[in-house]
């Protein structure tokens, strides 16, 4: 079997393998070696040391240059919204408390959920609150006003 077609069957093995392994790795180490398979056939390489060597500097450069720009395309980019603070949209709502704060902990329920929640107010079973601050599970809720 001619030296070329090593390289070109290692290309299509890592190619073939990026299907399983998904993480835009494989598919640049095939392709450099699909390259080197290439330059070998058309005989502008010849040499052992410089197939190696084009096969690692060429895996290199596509992992680092192609693998940015199409990790953007295919994957996208994570942003912040403008309202990164309150992704769910809960800030400003009401909410009803369920049961006592004890120590300006207690439940709230919002939609039909039920939510840990903070208050430096003291609050009681059935109030209504506003909900000021949402962070993660936790809201933070104060008594809601007429004036609000």
């Amino acid at each position: 079997m001619p030296e070329y077609s090593y390289w070109i069957i290692l290309g299509l093995v890592l190619v073939i393998a990026e299907f399983a392994i998904s993480g835009l790795v494989t598919i640049f180490l095939g392709l450099a070696a699909l390259l080197v398979g290439t330059l070998v056939w058309l005989g502008l390489i010849d040499s052992l040391v410089w197939e190696i060597t084009l096969f690692a500097v060429l895996s290199l450069v596509l992992l680092v240059v192609a693998r940015r720009y199409l990790r953007e395309r295919l994957f996208g980019r994570e942003t912040q919204g403008a309202t990164s603070e309150d992704s769910a949209g809960l800030v400003g709502a009401r909410a009803t408390v369920q049961g006592a704060f004890e120590n300006g902990v207690g439940t709230v329920r919002y939609r039909g959920a039920l939510w840990q929640a903070q208050s430096s107010h003291p609050l009681n079973d059935g109030q209504m609150v506003r909900i000021l601050r949402h962070e993660g599970l936790w809201l933070t809720v104060a008594p809601w006003s007429s004036e609000d």
